[in-house]
């Protein structure tokens, strides 16, 4: 998470790719989306920057992408309200920035 930044350079698609890592996590009930939401939100080099250069609201919809193909939308909208997920905490302050 913490050379996440730079690997964009060399590796654009590695934001979706971690994204689905995460989601393969959740699904499998080995971390809960909170705390995969929340190393998200705290990620990059500094606690937040993948917030602010707009990597964090791309890998958390891959996360959420995952956990709806793997489970069902259904499933999807209880865990995101199970755990007070809000998707405005990983935008960035300029939302054009986000993929």
């Amino acid at each position: 998470m913490s050379t996440l930044e730079d690997a964009v350079n060399d590796a654009p698609r590695a934001p979706k790719f971690l994204g689905q890592i995460f989601g393969k996590i959740v699904v499998e009930n080995v971390l809960p989306l909170k705390e995969v939401g929340r190393l998200i939100h705290e990620g990059g080099e500094e606690p937040g920057s993948l917030r602010e250069v707009g990597l964090a609201a791309d890998i958390i919809g891959s996360v959420l992408e995952m956990v709806r193909s793997e489970k069902g939308e259904s499933i999807l909208k209880e865990t995101c309200a199970a755990c007070n997920l809000r998707l405005e905490d990983f935008r960035p302050p300029d939302p054009l920035r986000s993929r």
